[in-house]
């Protein structure tokens, strides 16, 4: 088969814990680390297309997030230490605001899958990604914001106070009960002023309007609707939670 070169062809890849996917142009896949058949059609893919650039977006690993000011690279698997057994390569991502480094180490099951010589692989934990996109919505917000991006069985709670980073989450729910009840906990933790802050849900899905409107029965709500971040076409994932969730001076 002759292959196609385009240098401007990119794909990424979203790795979870036991599963990863694929997303490029032509072609959406998941595959298990074991599921040849699929592993087969990616790797086709990419000797087809000669994509030599890959997104990979880790939902699969435990990131500790440091203030940048404090940071220390050489010491980057000490900050794992107490999320994690340190099996793997460890990177590290920098926020746009130079404010936070988000440290996270690499499952080696991918790694041993996308050995391939000349495909460059930029690797980003998913909070970093998140974090970096909600900055550009802060400018004109006050007061607390409640950032919650809602999946099928999961959901992240991101909180700023104006433009400073406080807080970031994710819990396991069954139902909009169990939604609520992480969720106002988390709030009154933060002496929410219900009638003053909002909360702000990432997306806005009709399989969720139920969560909506029990939300909105407590505290102003809103919405960004874009769905980039996105993970209720899965069938099944995991990010596990962060330990060090307030990284405030």
């Amino acid at each position: 088969m002759q292959k196609i070169n385009n240098k401007n062809y990119k794909a990424s890849i979203f790795q979870f814990e036991s599963f990863f996917h694929l997303d490029f142009l032509i072609d959406s896949i998941s595959s298990s680390y074991d599921d040849n058949k699929n592993l087969s059609k990616i790797l086709n893919i990419i000797d087809e297309y000669s994509l030599n650039h890959i997104d990979i977006i880790h939902y699969n690993t435990n990131p500790t997030l440091i203030p940048f000011k404090y940071y220390d690279e050489n010491i980057k698997n000490k900050y794992l230490e107490t999320n994690t057994n340190i099996k793997n390569k460890i990177y590290e991502d920098i926020s746009y605001d130079k404010k936070i480094a988000v440290v996270y180490s690499m499952n080696n099951c991918l790694a041993k899958v996308f050995n391939i010589n000349d495909v460059v692989f930029k690797h980003t934990n998913y909070f970093t990604r998140l974090y970096n996109y909600l900055l550009g919505t802060l400018k004109n917000l006050d007061g607390f914001s409640f950032f919650i991006n809602l999946s099928s069985k999961t959901f992240e709670i991101i909180i700023f106070n104006k433009t400073e980073f406080l807080f970031f989450n994710s819990f396991e729910i069954n139902d909009e009960n169990e939604f609520l009840y992480y969720t106002f906990f988390v709030l009154k933790n933060f002496q929410s002023s219900y009638k003053k802050d909002k909360i702000i849900f990432l997306g806005k899905y009709e399989k969720f309007q139920k969560f909506y409107n029990h939300a909105c029965k407590y505290c102003e709500i809103e919405f960004i609707e874009n769905d980039i971040h996105s993970l209720i076409n899965f069938k099944k994932h995991s990010f596990s939670i962060l330990n060090e969730n307030n990284i405030r001076d």
